[in-house]
């Protein structure tokens, strides 16, 4: 049984939080297309809650690999919008209970939004790079631009982002986000659309992902490719 799949079974459904169980198709074809492709880096999320799907990127490591959790935690002042008040206990009691013992774990208290250039160099370096980041932290519209350029900036080539409530009605600063970095012209585009979840990658690696993902789930009757700020997206809605 893959490390994912022991996750899903043994851990995911004890730990608290928001994912769905579709998702883990997803980042098993991801994982699967980077190491195909010889893709390295390592994991991080910025807005962890109680680890449920850090656990899940967490899986997907080879041995010795570095896990990266970036969150405010305990210091709820920061939450603005209040979306997950998470627990840096708890967090480290479920890495405990239901995460691989092979990989390494680190976990920065910051308001990711004021993350200095500075700070992202130190993260790339120290943690970094990253083949796997998820940006799930405060969904202000401030908040989730800056965390999609720190992603950016930190990723491995082939390096994917996955950024959540994306469409979201709840949380529409995550769409104004999306709207305002992809008009900025970055250097990564999305591919995949997917039950609220938003990934993106390199330019130069976005036609391999993208014909992937269409062979592996276009023939559904809820996915169809579309266009988004320009690039080709597979959708699969709901």
């Amino acid at each position: 049984m893959d490390a994912i799949d022991a996750y899903w079974s043994d851990g995911f459904p004890h730990v608290e939080g928001w994912v769905l169980d579709i998702q883990r198709t997803y980042l098993k074809l991801i994982d699967a297309l980077q190491r195909e492709a010889g893709i390295t880096g390592h994991v991080a999320e910025i807005g962890v809650f109680h680890g449920k799907f850090l656990l899940a990127l967490a899986s997907l490591l080879t041995p010795g690999g570095k896990v990266t959790a970036l969150d405010v935690f305990d210091d709820q002042d920061k939450n603005i919008d209040g979306a997950g008040v998470g627990s840096l206990d708890k967090l480290m009691q479920n890495v405990s209970a239901y995460g691989r013992t092979d990989v390494d774990y680190a976990y920065i208290k910051a308001d990711s939004s004021a993350l200095t250039l500075l700070a992202k160099v130190e993260l790339t370096r120290d943690r970094g790079p990253f083949r796997l980041f998820s940006v799930d932290g405060c969904h202000t519209a401030e908040h989730t631009l800056a965390d999609l350029y720190t992603a950016q900036d930190c990723l491995s080539p082939g390096g994917v982002i996955i950024l959540d409530d994306y469409m979201q009605p709840h949380w529409p600063g995550v769409t104004q986000a999306v709207s305002l970095f992809c008009g900025s012209v970055p250097r990564v585009a999305p591919f995949l659309y997917a039950h609220h979840k938003l990934f993106f990658v390199g330019l130069g690696w976005h036609a391999h992902f993208l014909r992937a993902c269409a062979e592996a789930y276009g023939a559904q009757e809820s996915a169809k490719t579309t266009s988004m700020f320009g690039s080709s997206v597979l959708t699969i809605f709901p």
